[in-house]
């Protein structure tokens, strides 16, 4: 090979050599190129990716179990303004607009209205310190207790009842001794708090549990044991009103026949 021919073919294995050069470094540079991106990507994935320790943060704390939901939905609670006191655990009043009859939850006073016995020990006094406490405070809260059901069987709102929102009325009258504790059928909210309410007024003797309560107490027998009146078995309306309301009489139970129209007033002839 001549001088030339060397030259030429030094020459272009240099070019070859430098070509593949160029391409490997190329090469690397795509494949650096495309290893970064990738890296980007998966830095991006495990930046939006939540943190174990931060869901255990954001878990949902506002939406209530089965069982928290129905502890809030308990005792339900309303406004309502006092008609009128048919005994001590027996009341009238209005619901927007609409008289209901409410039997208070809990408590059992005893009896004054029903015409088929005798009014009862302590009945009387019982009656009273109602009337004198609740007239005084005619706004009342009403609460219900799912436990209880809605009605009792004479279509009366089985309610407890608090006055001033903040006086629980029921257990006032089972700790001044003018009630006793009741338990209907199933335990109720405040059951434990009214046992022991009682408990207490018996220990301390007062109201019906006092020595000479029933000494003192009224013993009066009804002018009629038959336990269904007509209208003309009454001297006024508001003797109606209170024998019509303590059988459990509203718009939509018309006790003994006594409310011709349905609106929850009995005997609406009598003077």
């Amino acid at each position: 090979m001549g001088a030339s021919g060397v030259k030429t073919y030094l020459g272009g294995k240099r070019k070859f050599v430098a070509i593949s050069v160029i391409f490997v470094i190329g090469l690397m540079s795509l494949l650096l190129f495309i290893g970064g991106g990738n890296q980007d990507v998966i830095k991006n994935k495990e930046a939006t990716k939540p943190d174990v320790a931060d869901l255990q943060t954001i878990q949902p704390t506002n939406t209530p179990t089965p069982k928290e939901e129905s502890t809030v939905r308990s005792g339900i609670r309303q406004h309502a303004t006092l008609v009128k006191v048919v005994d001590g655990d027996t009341i009238s009043v209005s619901i927007n607009g609409k008289n209901e009859t409410v039997r208070i939850i809990g408590i059992d006073t005893p009896e004054v209205v029903d015409p088929r016995i005798t009014v009862e020990c302590f009945g009387k006094e019982a009656s009273d310190f109602a009337k004198l406490t609740l007239q005084d405070n005619k706004k009342l809260l009403l609460e219900s207790d799912p436990t209880q059901g809605e009605r009792d069987k004479y279509q009366r709102l089985l309610r407890y009842v608090w006055i001033d929102d903040v006086t629980d009325f029921g257990k006032l009258m089972i700790n001044g001794g003018y009630a006793s504790e009741y338990t209907y059928n199933l335990p109720y909210k405040y059951q434990s708090e009214y046992k022991q309410a009682e408990k207490n007024a018996r220990e301390a003797k007062k109201g019906l549990w006092a020595d000479d309560a029933c000494v003192l107490g009224a013993q009066v027998s009804p002018s009629d044991t038959s336990g269904d009146m007509d209208c003309s078995d009454f001297k006024v309306q508001d003797e109606a009103q209170t024998y019509f309301e303590g059988k459990g009489g509203s718009p939509t139970n018309n006790a003994d026949r006594l409310d011709s129209d349905h609106d929850g007033i009995a005997c609406e002839s009598l003077p």
